[in-house]
């Protein structure tokens, strides 16, 4: 008996008449208040009064200054963050209102792969000055598929406020981009970090944007290789309320990631030193325990040395404290709660002292165990798993759930790196497949469904044959294990991982069941675009039927 639950994500529609309009306006219409933290009276933001459909705020660093952005024109065609808006700024000690921007509805982003959006985006205050104005444009009209403008695709630009006369200056750029924009972090020195990236090959570059406005190379990646990611700089709340990225000194600063290995993850501090015009030097400052079993790197371990105390847990940075010695990290293990501890880098004796002494918050999940389970793709493309198991569990074989998300790639050897560890503390929020496994049933959670496409080839291309060769060879290895009953598989996935769910159930007999939570199951009603690939349904219709139409129609 097949069993298929469908919820379906509302709040995904477009509006669809004034009456749509009518409850949008009535739901989402606010006003602003002005909040004394000390005496904690309000008073009403007087551009705010009547209500706006506000987008959202920044506040300027001087703190006199609102930057809001709010919804003007609506369309039935594309969804509220393409909405009309306006962009204004608002003097709290007035009732001034300075016009930044009146932006149409954005409904004519193209499809090719990297295009955005041709209006000005991304508005915000620029932290190390009291009231400028930070923002991004596209320079090729917003269409990637035609030629840059002086070799540039993307540009930032500031203007700055005369808050005596309430007026803007004209844009000055700051500086321009051969790929897309995609962020920007200042210094409280005034150095900044800018990233760009490339869509279509999953390439990003980041770069040092120094007080002269010339740009220094820091990386060129594809961000989907774990492995050698170099982390994202360390922020710090300023003075005046705004995100900085932390500097130890003026030519360096603090690098903090996930630390992806073949071991699983083992997150890491570093310190990155750029003083040399030549290249840049990164120092190991912290890094996660390492697991009792397997290789390590010295090169990637603190101070380049192997490490001589080893343990099977899993350890994060919370934060680095102002005095950039002291560290707060949190601790956990398989059956040992997440708890947190506070230490210093320099402090070679490695004495901490813990914070919390947290209880297990799920005594229903105790015995259950956790294995991160690795096998291949009849292909070879390396796959991973979390496979739990009862606290009960006799050696026989149990009916299984499979729960996943499908990722896509464009390199098979990225795609089959190790996800997560496995060495993290059992426990599940409240819509987690875990819960099942105290119910007797095996679980492979998160288990690899990648969709590569390689080269010119796109990942979606070969959506369906990808993820039944992937669902194939996860049932295969728990089914091989014992730890399955192959006649008891059900499977599950949230909104991509629901739209999966379908297409397994339609094109396999792997499955007795599935669970498909919030999704998206006739693609016909999204013909322009597939989860993140811009395509249009009426190229290669019949090629293209198979994947979009409602997964259901194939059901025997």
């Amino acid at each position: 008996m097949l069993i298929f639950l469908l919820f379906y994500l509302l709040s995904l529609d477009l509006l669809k008449n004034e009456y749509d309009e009518a409850k949008l306006k009535y739901f989402l219409t606010t006003e602003l208040l002005c909040v004394d933290t000390k005496s904690l009276s309000a008073k009403l933001v007087e551009q705010s009064k009547g209500g706006r459909i506000i987008r959202s705020i920044d506040t300027s660093p001087c703190g006199r200054f609102v930057l809001a952005q709010f919804a003007t024109k609506f369309s039935y065609s594309v969804p509220m963050s393409r909405f009309g808006k306006d962009v204004q700024v608002w003097d709290l000690d007035s009732d001034g209102v300075v016009e930044v921007a009146s932006l149409p509805v954005d409904d004519e982003i193209p499809l090719s792969y990297d295009a955005c959006s041709r209006h000005p985006r991304g508005f915000h205050f620029q932290p190390n000055e009291d009231h400028t104005i930070v923002y991004a444009q596209a320079l090729d009209g917003g269409e990637s598929l035609s030629e840059p403008f002086d070799g540039e695709r993307d540009a930032i630009y500031t203007r700055s406020l005369d808050e005596t006369k309430l007026t803007l200056a004209e844009p000055v750029k700051l500086v321009g981009f051969d790929w897309r924009y995609s962020g920007l972090d200042f210094c409280e020195s005034g150095m900044a970090i800018i990233e760009e990236y490339r869509w279509k090959d999953r390439m990003e570059r980041k770069w040092i944007l120094e007080f002269s406005g010339n740009k220094r190379l820091l990386w060129e990646r594809s961000w989907e290789d774990r492995y050698t990611a170099p982390g994202e700089p360390l922020t710090r709340r300023g003075s005046r309320g705004k995100s900085f990225i932390v500097q130890p000194t003026p030519t360096s600063f603090y690098l903090q990631g996930p630390g992806a290995s073949p071991l699983g993850d083992r997150p890491f501090l570093d310190k990155l030193d750029f003083s040399s015009e030549e290249e840049t030097k990164t120092t190991r400052l912290w890094r996660c325990t390492a697991p009792l079993e397997g290789e390590l790197d010295a090169t990637k371990e603190v101070n380049g040395i192997l490490p001589t105390e080893r343990a099977d847990i899993y350890e994060s940075l919370v934060c680095l404290l102002p005095d950039n010695d002291s560290i707060m990290i949190s601790r956990e293990g398989k059956t040992t709660p997440r708890n947190y501890y506070l230490t210093k880098l320099s402090d070679e004796s490695k004495s901490e002292v813990q914070v919390t002494e947290f209880e297990h918050p799920q005594p229903d999940l105790l015995g259950i165990t956790k294995e991160l389970v690795q096998y291949k793709r009849d292909d070879g493309v390396e796959l991973t798993a979390n496979l739990y198991l009862p606290a009960d569990y006799d050696g026989t074989p149990r009916p299984t759930l499979f729960w996943a998300y499908p990722r896509e790639y464009k390199d098979a050897k990225a795609a089959g790196q190790v996800k997560g560890s496995k060495h993290r503390f059992v426990s599940a929020h409240w819509a987690s497949p875990i819960h099942w496994a105290a119910k007797g049933w095996a679980i492979m959670d998160d288990f690899s469904l990648p969709v590569i496409g390689e080269g010119d080839a796109q990942p979606n291309d070969t959506f369906i044959e990808q993820i039944v060769s992937g669902a194939e060879a996860a049932v295969k290895y728990v089914t091989k294990r014992g730890v399955c009953d192959p006649t008891r598989c059900a499977v599950g996935g949230h909104s991509y991982g629901s739209f999966m769910t379908s297409h397994l159930l339609s094109h396999t007999s792997l499955f007795a069941a599935g669970i498909g939570r919030s999704g998206a199951f006739n693609r016909t009603l999204t013909p322009m675009s597939f989860q993140v690939r811009s395509s249009d349904l009426f190229i290669a219709l019949e090629a293209r039927l198979s994947l979009l139409i409602a997964p259901l129609y194939f059901l025997k």
